[in-house]
């Protein structure tokens, strides 16, 4: 997967892929000929495999395939099977990302897919999703934290008992007793 992909090489491969696959509905095929055509509509295109939370999606598949022919997601919206409501959202929105997501045979094993693919980032998902991101890693932080500190505190305990330090294992263990209650 590369980062940025220009766009000749987005028409390039939209070019390959309608050359070598036959979409299921024709109106889609219409799309990503538009879509290949218009110069500041690709530089806004993605092609991506994970496409939950994103804005704008369009999903897209061959006649090799069991998915649907055609899907298309926007933020805040009911998704919709209608291929013109998708050209008319990106005719009149042509400064927006929009995100496509293909089906076609082999398309894991394809060099020509692989090449063109991007990584969604986290600026690209929606807000309550980055949210939620955050709170996860921030509980992941104070629970590595909380156990790092626990076992500090038990090491004392345990070298304070190797060095048969009575007055240490005293102190480290209220210590420890502490932490812990601290930490219910």
């Amino acid at each position: 997967m590369s980062g940025t992909i220009n766009v000749a090489e987005k028409r390039h491969f939209l070019r390959w892929f309608l050359a070598n696959y036959q979409l299921q509905s024709r109106e889609a095929e219409m799309l990503m000929r538009y879509i290949m055509t218009r110069e500041n509509v690709l530089r806004r295109v993605h092609f991506v495999e994970n496409f939950r939370h994103l804005p704008r999606v369009i999903v897209v598949s061959s006649n090799c395939v069991q998915v649907a022919p055609f899907r298309y997601y926007r933020r805040n919206k009911p998704v919709s099977t209608d291929v013109e409501q998708a050209f008319l959202d990106l005719y009149q929105h042509p400064d927006d990302d929009v995100y496509i997501g293909l089906y076609f045979k082999d398309r894991a094993s394809s060099s020509a897919y692989t090449a063109v693919l991007e990584e969604t980032t986290s600026s690209e998902l929606e807000p309550a999703v980055r949210e939620m991101v955050s709170m996860q890693a921030e509980w992941l932080i104070d629970q590595l934290t909380h156990s790092y500190e626990r076992s500090r505190l038990m090491k004392d305990v345990d070298d304070a008992l190797d060095s048969r330090d009575e007055g240490a294992f005293f102190a480290a263990s209220r210590r420890l007793i502490e932490f812990d209650n601290l930490n219910i």
